[in-house]
């Protein structure tokens, strides 16, 4: 099989970078409110991708006792960069302002976590195409089905730290190009990095973990009231459930 069907597997499955921010854009002037309240479905998505896709699965490339220190890498080195980019702005926090600095780091890290994401998803994709056709094409529906939601809520994400739209578009689509490189490296034979998935899916999912929880959050608590957090909590927890079904939709296939 030629190296160009993983690569055109690759390229299609970061078309859901589009899918997704075309979703928000064609809501016009209400894409900013939408993106508030799909915050907490970005949340779900963060968590359920790392506790119940990335994990799993690095559990089958590895034992526990390698992926779980791998996982509390993973937290502490995104505790780290976060550190790094808010280096150079050593502002006094005050609760209910906007603060570019912590807004621009979450950014940055969502973008860096999801482009090593989509990488390793390409990994998954040039070793599956590496077995069979038909391996590779089931692979490429998983992905791509995962990809639309995660992209969908990677680009509110961006909206809501401020980030102008043409930019947020431009940068949530380069970061969803890097499963062309991995398709290709792992469809090429690279034995590395096929045997790295182990190691890397436990650090991304720690990063994914930890945006959630650290960065994204304390911004729900911003707005107050039982109704209010009523639909904060129905939105996250439907974006845990369509990252289990869609988990069992890859397993079940």
């Amino acid at each position: 099989m030629s190296w160009a069907w993983p690569v055109l597997a690759g390229f299609i499955v970061s078309t859901a970078a589009l899918v997704g921010s075309g979703a928000i854009l064609l809501l016009g002037q209400k894409a900013e409110q939408a993106s508030t309240w799909l915050l907490s479905f970005a949340i779900g998505t963060l968590l359920g991708a790392a506790t119940l896709g990335l994990l799993p699965e690095a559990l089958e490339h590895a034992p526990a006792e390698r992926v779980m220190p791998l996982l509390l890498m993973g937290m502490l080195g995104f505790i780290l960069l976060e550190r790094v980019l808010r280096w150079r702005h050593p502002h006094e926090h005050h609760p209910g302002r906007h603060h570019p600095e912590i807004e621009q780091a979450t950014a940055a890290m969502l973008l860096w976590g999801d482009a090593i994401h989509n990488f390793i998803d390409g990994l998954v994709l040039g070793a599956s195409f590496g077995v069979s056709a038909e391996a590779g094409l089931t692979a490429s529906l998983a992905v791509f089905a995962h990809e639309v939601p995660q992209e969908l809520s990677d680009f509110a994400i961006l909206l809501r730290t401020g980030m102008p739209r043409r930019r947020a578009l431009l940068l949530n689509y380069l970061s969803a190009l890097t499963p062309i490189p991995g398709a290709l490296l792992a469809f090429t034979g690279a034995s590395f990095w096929r045997e790295s998935i182990g190691w890397l899916l436990p650090l991304v999912a720690g990063g994914f973990i930890y945006i959630a929880l650290a960065d994204l959050v304390p911004a729900l608590h911003h707005r107050r009231g039982a109704r209010v957090g009523f639909f904060q909590m129905l939105l996250l927890l439907a974006g845990i459930l369509v990252l289990w079904w869609l988990g069992r939709l890859h397993h079940g296939s």
